[in-house]
């Protein structure tokens, strides 16, 4: 089994660029030494407010790989401070059936 982890959440409007700065330290980590075996993204709705991030764990049914990395923790520090609304979660046990230009794994 894979984990597929889907966080949709709006940010306040004078916190946007704070809540960016924060993403762009993870990226900056994992593109330096960061984890093998995931595969991660952000997108940014047309409001320019709406934030969208996907996570794939291709080895197996877990987040910590992400979610114990010193930039995620400071990501996730007073997050609901940051939100015009709570974040939606959906946390899913998968597997990969196909995929087009996404690695399996």
């Amino acid at each position: 089994m894979q984990r597929l982890t889907i966080v949709r959440y709006k940010a306040k409007p004078d916190c946007i660029a704070e809540d960016e700065g924060l993403v762009s330290a993870l990226f900056d980590r994992m593109r330096g030494d960061g984890p093998k075996g995931i595969s991660y993204a952000t997108f940014l709705e047309a409001d320019g407010q709406s934030v969208v991030h996907l996570f794939v764990n291709h080895l197996d049914d877990s987040q910590e790989i992400l979610t114990e990395l010193p930039e995620f923790k400071a990501f996730g520090a007073a997050i609901s401070e940051r939100l015009e609304t709570p974040a939606e979660i959906a946390r899913l046990s998968v597997t990969m059936r196909e995929s087009y230009n996404f690695p399996a794994g």
